[in-house]
Formats: C-alpha cells, structure tokens, sequence
C-alpha cells in the first residue's frame, strides 16, 4: 500500500505525543472516529484521495466535520496531515495509530467467524479462554457469520489463524485421501 511507511511514522508520533501530553485515551477515541468516519462515507475518503481538491478545501471540510467532536491534539493532526499533503493516507494513519495503541494496552484484535452468531455465554467463554491462554489485558471481538463453515469457527489473532470448522476439517481429510 503507498504512503504504508509514512502512515506509520505520522501514527507513532502522534501516539508519543499524544501520550506525553495523557491524552492518549482520548486520542484513541478520537482516531477511531475518525477511521470510522471514513470507512463509513465513500465520498470523504474520494474527496481525500483527489488530487484536484485543494488542501485547503480538504482542511476546511476536515474541521466541519470533526471540530467539536474530537479533542484540539486531533483536530491539529488533521491539519498537519493536510499541511503535509498527506491526507490520502489519513485512514491508514487511523489504523497503524489504532495498532499501536493495541500493543500499548495489550488488546487484541480478534476476527471470529463462524456457521452460526455467537451466544453472550459463548461470546464471553471465548473472551476469557483468549485472555488467559495469551495474556492479554483485553480482547475485542470482530465476528462475522459464515455458513459454508458448517459447524465450529476460525478464529485470526494476529497473523495466527486456528481453523476448528468442519468444513476445514473435512477439506483436511479429503486433502489426505487424495494424497493416500
């Protein structure tokens, strides 16, 4: 991804100053606001990605939209990141600082899928067994419903992925009666 090496640099030095100043909380919130915002509103992400857009219109529009909903530090990223002509990569500047924040805390991001929607009993269960077996402080749940799955869930925590469907594990054993 272009701009991948400069969301990162950007992201880091807002987390350090964001947590010079105790702010970093806040700022968090203020992030995934902002990296939400975006996701959710095809037409800002267009507007910051056109180069034919003036910075200064990208600015203005960036204020409208976030001045008394996020603190003063994060309205001033915005400006930076704009100043800079930077604002193509402000989601990924949301997610890498998104990231960091994560590897502060201890909170790990993890994607659930499964055949059916999880219970709150199972939901919490799972929680707690991720907690304890990898030490994390929290563990935010993205879940998704997939019924090809048949039975059971996958589950990604970082790069590690654990396959307990049984559509898995019947494309395990067809991959071993072909090879047999």
């Amino acid at each position: 991804m272009k701009g991948v090496r400069a969301a990162v640099r950007y992201a880091k030095a807002f987390q350090q100053l964001a947590q010079e100043k105790n702010l970093l909380d806040i700022a968090i919130v203020d992030m995934k606001l902002i990296h939400n915002t975006i996701a959710e509103n095809k037409d800002l992400a267009l507007m910051l990605q056109s180069p034919i857009i003036k910075g200064a219109k990208k600015s203005s529009v960036l204020t409208a939209i976030f001045d008394k909903k996020v603190d003063g530090l994060s309205l001033l990223l915005l400006q930076q990141v704009v100043a800079h002509k930077r604002e193509a990569i402000l989601y990924a500047i949301c997610e890498e600082f998104i990231s960091l924040y994560n590897g502060i805390k201890n909170i790990a991001v993890v994607s659930v899928t499964s055949a059916v929607s999880l219970t709150d009993a199972l939901r919490a269960d799972l929680i707690s067994k991720i907690k304890n077996d990898y030490s994390f402080a929290a563990v935010e749940l993205a879940e998704k419903v997939d019924e090809s799955l048949i039975g059971g869930m996958i589950l990604r925590i970082g790069d590690k992925q654990l396959d307990a469907s049984i559509k898995g594990q019947l494309n395990t054993i067809k991959q071993e009666l072909v090879q047999a």
